[in-house]
């Protein structure tokens, strides 16, 4: 068992280094040899675990998106109200964690990596389905039908990434200005759901 324990905190040291690397070069340049550097481990502990630097970049993303999914699993349990579910799951995607310069590197290079690695775009199509199937539940869970509560739930993940783009890439709109077209995009939900339910 300690050794278990080993060899999960030497995997996840070289999926913390591979990450750090991520954020100062992209994919294409990233080497065994910088990763190692990175990590503080041999190129041959990097082989062992993953055998190749596809398989390691593959799970460095699934620990990115097991992260930010536990962190949207929390806020889901910790809020009664759908609405308040919704509105926190957003604002996970926003905290400092997420527009750290680390993530703004890390997430587009995900993005551009699962258009021509097919398992990592299994991957990010998983996440994407699942947020938004969370969302659609929580939107009908506030009064909405299915079809409209699904359409907003599409809205509010395309919403989620576009301005996070705008925000940490583009740098054309500040968090507040994020948050007054979250606000009003939910109250407008909100709104729709009580005239649907009188």
């Amino acid at each position: 068992m300690k050794n278990r324990h080993i060899a999960n905190d030497t995997s996840q040291i070289i999926i913390n280094g591979t990450l750090s690397a991520m954020a100062d070069e992209n994919i294409a340049h990233l080497t065994t040899k910088s990763i190692s550097k990175k990590a503080g481990v041999s190129t041959a502990s990097i082989h062992y675990f993953f055998n190749t630097k596809e398989n390691l970049i593959y799970n460095s993303f699934v620990f990115v998106i097991r992260s930010i999914r536990e962190e949207m699993l929390h806020v889901r349990k910790a809020e009664k109200d759908p609405i308040d579910r919704v509105r926190e799951a957003i604002r996970v995607h926003f905290s400092a964690t997420h527009l750290s310069h680390e993530a703004a590197s890390i997430w587009p290079q995900l993005w551009v990596y699962s258009t021509y690695n097919a398992q990592t775009g299994r991957l990010f199509k998983i996440f994407g389905a699942r947020m938004i199937s969370n969302f659609t539940h929580d939107l009908c869970q506030a009064g909405l039908s299915r079809r409209k509560a699904r359409s907003a739930a599409i809205k509010i993940r395309a919403l989620i990434i576009g301005l996070w783009v705008e925000k940490q890439i583009s740098k054309n709109v500040s968090p507040g200005e994020c948050w007054k077209i979250f606000d009003q995009l939910l109250l407008d939900l909100m709104t729709e759901a009580e005239n649907s339910s009188s």
